[in-house]
């Protein structure tokens, strides 16, 4: 096929005090196949910058520092990461394979920063998972750490400060975040423990924060436990942010992804979710009115809010394996138990034989549906998935990228497996369900006495 070139200039007028102009920066696609549209966003807040169509549309992108963003697909199956500054001339290239790249150096490098993160964990795992000694593995990480700062000095001389700024971060950040949550997380490490340390080498927070900002939280919430003894209350905890953290717009930032993840990965915030409720939430939610980043969590907690046990829950619509469409408004009178689940979802699998008998033992009562629905973005996957799978035992159905949907965001679905069980009156009895397990039964028997 032959190569499509489009050129999209956009340039920028950022007024300043002194009403000094600054440029923003040039684009260019370079595609080896028929493609609609690649975006631009930023990183982190999902915040759009660009779209970049098959014409010669102009765009106009302001930047008022280096901002982290993923050049990707509609459906966020093709990523590939991009520093964005001010005079750069960004040249994007779409392969055979409908792999993303761009011609820019620094761009390769903190997609390698990026990647290597995984393969590192991969080839050392049987370590980091299974040594006792604990205070030996931030000493591994630190010479990979080391390793790819040399990397990114070879070719320093090519980068602009902030650049390299951005480029230094990215290169801690990800390492420090895989420490913070093996830590907190996996390994279920006390604050005190010698292991996290390593936060004494974080950097007071600066504007590079915002291309990798959960580690700044992770850092706050080991300072706060290892001065109190434990967690006092969600508000506290911002008060601790917002005086650790110079700037007020840093703060802001910082508050405002803490809720945001509070609400969507609550399993990360294991201390603060025992103190967290809507009561808590619409506190809070009056307390930073003023937050300058209050976009950030708004639609989170409208999702919170209607995913919240005793809400009527929402009637989405999905399609079968036949293609036929499916209204959940249907089964209201009966009791319903959801799996939400997808093919690359390794813990969705290994539960789904405990789903399957579920299914398996209410298949003859009336009363009861078991729904197995697919967020795949790939139907044809599902499809193949349920052909090999060969079991008939539930009501299999499909909505397409069901987590970026309405579904998904009524019922603040973030990550999967995710189980909900629905009373016969349509009202969400548990939305928060850890894993198919004899408590979940005997809460779907004691939904069935009701009337």
């Amino acid at each position: 096929m032959k190569s499509k070139y489009i050129l999209l200039c956009a340039t920028l007028c950022l007024f300043h005090s002194c009403k000094e102009k600054s440029t923003g920066f040039n684009t260019s696609l370079n595609s080896e196949i028929e493609l609609d549209t690649i975006y631009i966003s930023e990183l982190i807040t999902r915040k759009p910058i660009a779209k970049i169509y098959e014409n010669k549309k102009t765009k106009n992108i302001s930047l008022d520092y280096p901002t982290l963003a993923s050049i990707h697909t509609k459906k966020n199956d093709k990523v590939y990461l991009t520093i964005l500054e001010q005079n750069k001339n960004l040249n994007i290239s779409v392969l055979k394979d409908s792999t993303l790249t761009t011609n820019d150096r620094s761009d390769s490098l903190v997609n390698y920063l990026w990647k290597s993160n995984l393969k590192f964990i991969q080839e050392n795992s049987s370590f980091i998972f299974t040594t006792q000694n604990t205070d030996s593995i931030p000493l591994l990480f630190e010479k990979f750490r080391v390793k790819r700062e040399n990397e990114i000095n070879k070719f320093k001389d090519q980068f602009s400060s902030k650049t390299l700024e951005v480029l230094y971060f990215q290169n801690n950040a990800r390492i420090y975040s895989f420490l913070f949550w093996l830590g907190r997380i996996s390994k279920g490490l006390k604050p005190n423990d010698k292991y996290f340390d390593f936060t004494e080498k974080i950097p007071k927070a600066t504007k590079t924060l915002k291309s990798l900002p959960d580690i700044y939280l992770y850092k706050y919430e080991v300072e706060y436990l290892r001065k109190n003894k434990s967690l006092e209350s969600i508000t506290d905890f911002l008060h601790f942010i917002e005086k650790k953290t110079n700037s007020k717009d840093l703060a802001d930032y910082l508050k405002a992804n803490y809720i945001k993840s509070l609400i969507e990965m609550p399993s990360y915030w294991e201390k603060h979710e025992k103190l967290f409720n809507t009561e808590v939430l619409t506190q809070t939610l009056n307390s930073e009115k003023t937050n300058i980043y209050y976009n950030l969590i708004e639609q989170p907690s409208s999702s919170f809010y209607a995913s919240q046990n005793g809400k009527m829950t929402y009637l989405f619509q999905a399609e079968d394996k036949f293609g036929n469409q499916f209204n959940l408004e249907s089964l209201i009178g009966k009791v319903i138990f959801i799996d939400t689940w997808a093919t690359w979802c390794g813990p969705c699998i290994n539960h789904r034989p405990k789903v399957l008998k579920f299914a398996e033992k209410y298949k003859d009562n009336d009363d009861v549906e078991i729904l197995l629905i697919s967020v795949d973005s790939s139907k044809d996957k599902w499809l193949t998935f349920l052909e090999k799978e060969n079991h008939e035992f539930g009501r299999n159905l499909f909505i397409e990228n069901g987590m970026r949907t309405e579904f998904g965001n009524k019922y603040n679905i973030k990550s999967i497996p995710r189980y909900i069980l629905i009373g016969k009156n349509g009202k969400i009895i548990n939305s928060n369900i850890n894993e198919p397990s004899i408590a979940v039964e005997k809460e779907i028997e004691s939904a069935l006495e009701e009337k």
